[in-house]
Formats: structure tokens, sequence, C-alpha cells
């Protein structure tokens, strides 16, 4: 078990009302030269932008020839090109031979499809992915729509332990999850816990979708707004922590304060650099080229960060942070960073550490 009994109570070393706690001192000379950058940018974005998936209708009548720019938010479309799509097609080179034969296989091939799409719809998206009248709700719990209304694509459903249906449009069902303060999945019409092989089956479609650059947000505008953009990047990072068997709700992490996302970075940084007293070789299986100049896990000591007080910024490093550590090939070395990382989180963040007090011992008055 792991604490921070060691350092005391940082949030007491200021004298000032508004500054950041200190740090236990550490030789300069114990520090990893590659891991250092002395100097700071002030504006540097730690995290780009997110992959989105482009429309795929055509831009105008008048321009049938090329594709949409915008976002798509609405499935395969922009919310301009949703209700009446013309989805773009670009010129083909390849000549097909117009022959009985080809004709046949053809026909072999589309039925082929047709019959085998409803056995894979069914495997990731649940019974009632393509009769959503089977399911005992008729409404999104988010839009307030019917379920039919619900683009295909984005439909989940699942049988629950009582062998009653349940479908969700799988955007509504994530921001429920981020907005929840609990750590499971429950269902908002029954109360009760998703878990098993539906919330595999759940996180597959969600991270299957993400992979093809599917928005798993809402949205009513032309335009993602940057608010849009953040709570994706945040749920893409949920996502992966859920895959490794730690759930995390987004509420966790938007309700740090500045003071705990600093003490969030220095728990990493301690944890990584001394506590858990890792090898070399560890540290580079779970983080490759972490101490590399180009790309280090920490680019700098916690006390050269005392200064900044933007949450904006302070948020986006930490979530690269929590990304860096679980972008190991292997899935043995990202469940050992998504281990460290939520044992930091559990020290800082007392609502974590109740969902999670066995990564972390401490006593009351030492806790931050």
């Amino acid at each position: 078990m792991i604490g921070s009994s060691l350092y005391g109570p940082l949030l007491q070393n200021s004298t000032q009302p508004n500054a950041l706690p200190l740090c236990p001192y550490r030789p300069m000379d114990s520090v990893p030269k590659p891991v250092v950058k002395v100097g700071m940018p002030k504006q540097k974005r730690v995290v780009a932008s997110i992959p989105v998936r482009q429309c795929a209708n055509i831009k105008s009548k008048k321009h049938p020839d090329v594709r949409c720019p915008l976002a798509a938010g609405q499935g395969e479309f922009c919310t301009r090109h949703a209700k009446n799509p013309t989805r773009f097609q670009e010129e083909s080179l390849v000549k097909i031979s117009g022959n009985k034969r080809n004709h046949l296989s053809a026909k072999k091939i589309q039925h082929w499809w047709k019959s085998s799409k409803f056995l894979l719809r069914f495997k990731r998206q649940g019974p009632a992915a393509t009769f959503p009248e089977l399911a005992d709700n008729q409404t999104d719990l988010y839009t307030l729509e019917t379920t039919a209304n619900i683009p295909v694509l984005y439909r989940w459903s699942y049988s629950d332990a009582q062998k009653h249906i349940w479908i969700f449009d799988v955007r509504s069902l994530s921001m429920l999850k981020s907005s929840e303060s609990k750590a499971v999945l429950e269902n908002p019409y029954t109360r009760t816990e998703i878990s098993g092989t539906p919330l595999k089956s759940f996180l597959a479609r969600c991270q299957q979708l993400r992979a093809n650059k599917y928005c798993l947000v809402h949205n009513d505008t032309l335009e993602l707004t940057e608010e849009q953009l953040w709570h994706q990047q945040v749920l893409d990072m949920a996502m992966k922590y859920d895959a490794l068997g730690y759930s995390m709700s987004l509420s966790w992490f938007d309700a740090l304060s500045i003071q705990q996302l600093y003490l969030f970075y220095y728990e990493l940084w301690e944890l990584w650099m001394y506590r858990l007293q890792l090898s070399s070789v560890v540290r580079h299986s779970v983080v490759p080229g972490w101490a590399s100049n180009d790309t280090p896990l920490f680019r700098w000591l916690p006390n050269e960060l005392r200064g900044r007080r933007e949450p904006k910024w302070w948020r986006k490093m930490i979530l690269d942070l929590l990304n860096r550590l679980v972008s190991a090939t292997q899935k043995d070395h990202r469940t050992l960073g998504a281990l460290y990382a939520m044992t930091a989180f559990a020290i800082v963040s007392p609502t974590v550490r109740q969902h999670y007090s066995w990564l972390v011992e401490m006593p009351e008055d030492q806790a931050y």
C-alpha cells in the first residue's frame, strides 16, 4: 500500500493563502537529466486536437465533387446534411467487366453481406439494434426522442437478468456515465448496475466508434464546440482505463482544483521517480521513451510549476500524463501504468479514495 504519510500534509507548507504547496526537497543531482527542461513556455498545448470523422456528404449541389469539410456529429453526416444526405463518392478508376458471371458473383456477395450484417450488428450492438421496438423503453434518455429515431450506428442494447431488453444511444449512455459520480455504469430506468458481458459489449462498441473517428457526444451545432471536444478527449481517456479494469467518472477529473492538479502531478512524479523504486526496464516498458529529450514523461520538476494558475493548462497537462501511462503496446504494461495513475489519483482525491481505498492507506490527518 502506498500513502503520503512520509511527506506530511503538503498543503500546510505554504504561508501564502493562494500559493501552491511546496514539494519535499530532492537533490537536483538525483534527477535524470533528460527528464528536466529548464524554462517553461507560457502557452504550450500539451494535448493535440482529437481526431473527428469528416462528414460523408457532398459540400452542396453546386459542388458535388467536393466533400463537406464539417465534422460528422450525427453518425456519418454533420448536422446540416443529416436529414437529407447525399453521400460523397470519389471517382473510381477501376472498371468492372459487365459480363453475366461477374453480375452473378456480385449478387452472391450482396446477399451474403445483407444476411451477415444483421448477425454482426446483433453481436456488436445487441438484440434491439435492428428492431428497437423489441426494447422495453421507447424513448432516449437524453434527447427524449423515440428509439426508432436513434441512428443505427449509435444504437446499443442489452438484455438484463430478468430478460428485459433495453436500448440506448451510445452517446447518451456515455455522457450519462461521464456525469455520474459513481465508478459503475447503471441502467437509468432500473438503477441496476450494467456489468459483466453487457459492460464489455458497451465499452467495445465505444472503442470501435472512436477508432473510426465517430464522436461520442451529442452535437446540435454545425461544428463541435471547444467544450464538446474537451469532453470527448476526457471520455477517450476514461474508456482506456475502463478497459483496464479501472472505472472512472469524468466528474472526478473535472472536480479537481488547481492545488489538487498540482499535487496530482507531484504524486505521479514522486511515485515514478522514487517511491515505487521502479527499474529502468519497467519504466521503459510502461512508457516507452519516457526519458527522451523530445517526449519526456515529466517535462518539469514539480517546484517549477508552482507559478502556474491556469486550470485549463493544468487539466490538459494531467490528461496527457494519464494517456501516456497507458500507451504501451502490451496490456500488462498498460495495466501497470493505470495502477500508478489511479494510485496518485486516490491519494489526491477523496472521492476516488472512497472507490479505490485498496490503492492507498493513510491516516485522515495526512490526507489532502
